[in-house]
């Protein structure tokens, strides 16, 4: 992944629906990323934020239909920092998770532990935790070693589902400082997904805003850019979104 101005992921006229449901969650998406660019997604509980992710890491379970388009440049290499702590293995200690994707993946040697070090500290996590089974971390600290499984693989495409859910300021705000780092520095598409705007306003590129607040008509989505948002030229749902972080209250 050389070229800074090639596409790297690109939805066409997308589609997603439950298999029993006539409604889909989303229709008609359509938007393109490029090398180093961010993309945030909003959206409320059941807007289909992690339904997309999933079928762009080809995950999406048999409940759903698909129609449209997912195009992936050709040796593009995904990784998923998950939602949930079950995505961790309940019998093997962090630092062995995390070497895993180390390819000489013995986690004995003094690199491999070093690499460890490194995801966990851009985590905001001492190394201390390699040490630790997932029982014993709390969940804000098991939030964050999900990051850190997805920053060790050095992936081309990054998807980080709701990374900050359940971690204090003080973590959160390095933590996506080190995903904009992994966009606009060194060159990593990242995707983040979010409930709250105020997480992916100041560091994303694009945001994609999941509207399913009305129940009498057919979910919508816009396609922006944060200056829109912030400008006013972007749609009521998302300009009401703006309008509910407390820093725009009057």
């Amino acid at each position: 992944m050389k070229n800074k101005n090639s596409i790297v992921l690109e939805l066409k006229a997308l589609e997603i629906r439950l298999t029993a449901d006539t409604t889909p969650l989303f229709s008609n998406l359509s938007l393109s990323l490029k090398q180093g660019e961010i993309l945030g997604i909003i959206g409320a509980s059941g807007s289909g934020k992690s339904s997309l992710i999933n079928a762009i890491m080809q995950a999406l379970s048999d409940d759903f239909t698909l129609s449209g388009e997912i195009q992936i440049a050709q040796g593009a290499r995904l990784a998923l920092a998950a939602q949930s702590r079950n995505a961790l293995n309940p019998t093997t200690k962090i630092g062995q998770q995390l070497s895993q994707f180390i390819p000489k993946n013995s986690w004995l040697t003094r690199k491999n532990k070093d690499k460890v070090r490194e995801a966990l500290a851009h985590a905001q996590l001492p190394f201390s935790v390699a040490e630790l089974y997932p029982y014993q971390l709390s969940g804000g600290m098991a939030k964050r070693v999900l990051s850190a499984l997805a920053f060790i693989q050095q992936p081309d495409i990054l998807i980080a589902d709701e990374p900050s859910c359940g971690i204090n300021d003080e973590y959160s705000e390095p933590l996506f400082g080190h995903y904009q780092h992994l966009a606009h520095t060194d060159g990593k598409t990242v995707i983040i997904v979010s409930h709250d705007l105020s997480h992916v306003i100041n560091i994303a590129d694009h945001i994609l805003v999941l509207d399913s607040s009305r129940d009498d008509v057919v979910p919508s989505s816009e396609y922006t850019t944060p200056t829109h948002i912030i400008n006013g030229d972007s749609n009521a749902y998302s300009q009401a979104l703006w309008h509910a972080l407390p820093k725009n209250w009057n």
